[in-house]
């Protein structure tokens, strides 16, 4: 780049020397062509400063390089004036180039390729040609002069130059509507250039250069021309990250190695799309990392409502071997002492005493009923032995209604399943018949692929609800840490529908 930024100067001094020593140019086209060669020197370093991996910046500096170097045919010396001939236009080759790769640097398609190909075979070979036939007496490469032939020369590389000009304006065009928002930013100064040129000098072409108005539209080509290196310089400076610096940027933003790869022309963005692309890939690393945070403590809660109720399953066998092996039995041995107590005295016995001895037999008769039911409650010892569906067969039993019971092929399940589906069935017919004022429980138990469901119907007034207390409220803690779900479904007059579904892993 450095190489050609100097050559490229050293040629505009020598170049604009040249033209103004040459003297049939005008000062409006000195000028603009003067200035035009350094814009695009300057373009082209600015742009390789902001982007050292593209060579784009040195596509810019060598159209300006080339430039100049058309002006060296107006020098003295006959090398210098050879090769000024040879490179008549050069320019053209290298801008058709820049304009197909821009602003990525690189030709992409096979069109593009061939497109810039054709341009530096036909401009150079037609230069070739004409160095051959050009009868200049400053022509150190004429071999068979003739100004016919080197008309046909410039005629057919006029030809082929527009030929290949319309076809980078297509690919130019056709880029430019394929693309999306930020591309056709880049591209419309450069496509809206490239048309006015492309208009003024076929419309001057074609009305011939006796034409008043073919002068106008040449210096209107001149000034689109002049204009374009900074249309390139515009598009280069919008242009920010490509597809590496895009995945640096998201990697410098979260440590975590999570990147985005973006392809396509859709990597140059401006810098207020790269500014909202930063805010967003924040946003979504931040979101991430705070569901990948509230999924783990999900699982420990889950984990820890499972131990919770386990262990309250193992504090209720316990309770139950206590009540049954201590308390109950005390109470037992009491009563039976009692009784024995009564039968010894006999007619000892004052009326008073053998009445309170009576009573207090009676009273804790009553409380050993009522200390098996709570044992019974907890845990009854059918559902460990002999699984659920008899332990439900049992429960309704006791019940003062008139029972429907669906589920004789319900297989043995895990404890903690078997536990829940009983305490769900339990709480759900006690419900029906302290509060519903139900008739009729209908009771249905199946094993639904990989989950247990229960469904307890009631024929009652339908007001049951999950927050109304704490027995279903309970309930629906319980199977939820089993990873289930407890519904209640009633509307007044027409029952309730208690269901649960546990799955059998729970």
């Amino acid at each position: 780049m450095a190489g050609v930024l100097t050559a490229g100067i050293g040629l505009g001094v020598v170049a604009t020397t040249l033209k103004i020593a040459d003297g049939t140019h005008t000062a409006l086209d000195t000028t603009l062509s003067t200035t035009t060669g350094f814009l695009f020197l300057l373009a082209g370093a600015v742009a390789h400063v902001r982007r050292a991996s593209n060579p784009i910046g040195v596509l810019i500096a060598l159209a300006g390089l080339a430039l100049f170097a058309e002006d060296l045919q107006f020098a003295g010396n006959a090398v210098a004036h050879t090769t000024g001939l040879a490179l008549t236009a050069a320019s053209s080759p290298v801008i058709a180039h820049l304009v197909l790769a821009f602003p990525h640097g690189r030709l992409r398609s096979r069109w593009e390729r061939v497109l810039a190909f054709s341009a530096y075979a036909v401009v150079f070979g037609s230069a070739v040609l004409g160095l051959l036939v050009n009868d200049d007496p400053k022509n150190l490469a004429a071999i068979a002069a003739s100004p016919e032939a080197e008309q046909l020369v410039k005629r057919l590389l006029e030809l082929v130059g527009a030929l290949i000009g319309g076809g980078v304006v297509v690919v130019l065009l056709y880029r430019w509507l394929a693309g999306r928002l930020p591309q056709r930013r880049l591209l419309s100064p450069v496509l809206a250039i490239a048309v006015a040129g492309a208009v003024s000098t076929t419309v001057g072409s074609a009305l011939g250069s006796a034409n008043p108005a073919s002068e106008p539209l040449l210096e209107v080509y001149r000034i689109s021309f002049c204009l374009w290196p900074l249309a390139f310089l515009i598009g280069v400076l919008r242009a920010r990250v490509g597809n590496a610096e895009m995945i640096r940027l998201l990697l410098e933003r979260d440590g975590s190695g999570l990147a985005a790869l973006v392809q396509g022309d859709e990597v140059w963005k401006d810098s207020r799309s790269i500014d909202a692309l930063d805010a967003a890939a924040g946003l979504v690393l931040d979101n991430q990392r705070l569901a990948a945070e509230l999924e783990e403590r999900l699982v420990e809660v889950q984990a820890s409502r499972a131990r919770i109720v386990a262990a309250a399953d193992d504090e209720r066998r316990r309770v139950e071997r206590d009540l049954h092996d201590g308390a109950q039995q005390r109470l037992v041995s009491v009563v039976l002492l009692l009784r024995m107590a009564e039968r010894r005295l006999g007619d000892d016995l004052t009326p008073a005493v053998a009445t309170l001895l009576t009573g207090t037999v009676d009273e804790l008769q009553a409380t050993i009923t009522e200390l098996r039911e709570l044992a019974r409650g907890l845990r009854p010892a059918i559902l460990t032995e002999a699984g659920l569906i008899p332990a439900v067969r049992s429960l309704l039993a006791r019940v003062p209604l008139a029972v429907d019971l669906a589920g004789a092929d319900v297989p043995r399940l895990s404890g903690a399943v078997e536990a829940t589906a009983y305490f769900v069935v339990s709480e759900a017919v006690t419900n029906a018949l302290k509060h519903a004022r139900a008739r009729e429980v209908r009771v249905r138990i199946d094993v639904e692929e990989d989950s247990l469901r229960v469904d307890v119907h009631d024929d009652g007034t339908g007001m049951a609800d999950l927050d109304g207390g704490s027995g279903l409220h309970g309930l629906r803690d319980r199977v939820r840490a089993l990873g289930g779900e407890l519904t209640v479904d009633g509307e007044p007059g027409a029952g309730t529908t208690v269901s649960a579904v546990i799955p059998l892993g729970g």
